[in-house]
């Protein structure tokens, strides 16, 4: 319930009160008898009775009403000590321009139009009452008095209205931002409750790299050479090396290593197609039962995104491993690769169930799964990786089944970015 409408619906029956008492003053021959006692009483009580209606219809076309009949009361109270205080000549008439006041802070500016029309015929009424005694000029000039002020108090409203919606506008958008930095912060917390985990896990794997190498040394001569046997070994120690290069950028206070892989257009940058053949590699070694296609889009341009390599097939093997688990291992994926303005877009889609609608809120927040062995950090890695790069992911339901998983990143070119 808005307070302000509130007060001015409540001052009316006090003021009317003290208008009352006034009118004693101003005509001493009110203090007998009744009268004022019966003005009070049911104009007064009328609005009362008005402001019970707004209460009881908050939020409802009842409240509507109440606001417009509210001043037509008061000024019909306003109106009765007039009668019997001078008409015209009243002090009391001004008490319209209170009327107009409550309805500035209270009404919009229809509704100010709305009672500077009543002043006005309450002008006509007591005129009429006392006979046009007092002459056409008066009542001409109290009416054009009351319009000039009902016109103003029109542009008033209207301002008033104008930064009212201008302050609730800011105040959802600063809603909003609260609540995104509460995401932002829960999402923290998860994070940081699992990076202590994180760092003794990175450094046990450094600690088994080291022993794999060992073991992988006592093995090669004991195997026979032909090119099986090498592109296993090869296989085995890139597995390895990967192993080895993401524990030292997980310990790693920056949480980066250098690059140094051929794949590398450039410092920070990678060719996209050749990643996306390395992931696919990857995955479909560890997956055989899942066949992936790759369609490029591109023409025959060489796409370059502002990402390095190792940060780019850690972002691929993710949301391919993802796309893996929905579909039990088994099915068919597939990659599109295309260059919209200057982005590089990337789609991963497969054939799995897809998501539950009350699922893609939730989706990427850090710990939520869908999957019974899922660590819920998939797509929340994912997501910060592409943010952090200046890029954008995005998650839909596919035409049919499955998911669509579409990545928008940065283009650049051979010498530096676009």
């Amino acid at each position: 319930m808005n307070k302000i409408t509130t007060r001015a619906l409540l001052a009316r029956p006090l003021v009317i009160a003290a208008g009352a008492a006034a009118s004693a003053l101003v005509k001493p021959s009110l203090q007998t008898g009744s009268l004022l006692i019966w003005i009070v009483g049911i104009f007064g009580g009328l609005n009362l009775a008005v402001v019970a209606l707004w209460w009881a219809g908050a939020g409802q076309g009842l409240s509507r009403h109440a606001v417009l009949v509210s001043p037509v009361v008061g000024l019909l109270g306003w109106g009765a000590l007039a009668t019997f205080t001078g008409g015209l000549e009243s002090p009391f008439v001004a008490a319209i321009f209170f009327e107009i006041a409550l309805g500035i802070v209270s009404m919009g500016p229809r509704g100010v139009l709305w009672v500077a029309a009543n002043g006005v015929a309450l002008l006509v009424l007591l005129e009429f009452l006392y006979g046009f005694s007092h002459g056409w000029q008066l009542l001409v000039l109290e009416c054009l008095f009351v319009m000039a002020i009902g016109g103003l108090g029109v542009g008033m409203s209207d301002r008033r209205r104008v930064a009212e919606v201008a302050l609730r506008t800011q105040g959802r958008q600063l809603g909003q931002r609260l609540e995104a930095l509460q995401r932002e912060l829960e999402d923290e917390r998860v994070v940081s409750r699992v990076g202590g985990n994180v760092a003794r896990l990175a450094h046990g794997l450094k600690n088994a790299v080291h022993s794999l190498r060992g073991f992988v040394g006592l093995i090669e001569p004991q195997l026979e050479s032909g090119a099986g046997t090498n592109a296993v070994l090869a296989g085995l120690r890139t597995a390895i090396d990967d192993l080895e290069k993401l524990a030292r950028m997980t310990l790693a206070e920056d949480g980066r290593v250098a690059d140094a892989s051929p794949l590398v257009a450039g410092e920070g940058h990678a060719r996209l197609a050749a990643v996306v053949e390395q992931a696919r590699w990857e995955i479909a070694a560890a997956s055989p039962d899942v066949s992936w296609s790759i369609r490029n889009q591109s023409e025959g341009e060489e796409l370059l995104v502002g990402l390095g390599e190792t940060t780019l097939l850690e972002l691929l093997v993710i949301l391919m491993r993802n796309a893996v688990e929905a579909m039990d291992g088994r099915g068919r994926g597939s990659i599109e690769c295309a260059r919209i303005g200057e982005r590089c877009r990337l789609i991963v889609r497969d054939e799995g169930p897809g998501f539950a609608a009350e699922d893609l809120d939730k989706i990427f927040q850090p710990g939520f799964t869908t999957k019974n062995e899922g660590s819920g950090f998939g797509l929340f890695l994912a997501r910060r990786i592409v943010e952090d790069h200046g890029g954008a992911l995005e998650l839909r339901a596919g035409e049919e089944r499955g998911a669509v998983v579409q990545v928008d990143l940065p283009r650049v070119s051979a010498g530096g970015a676009e």
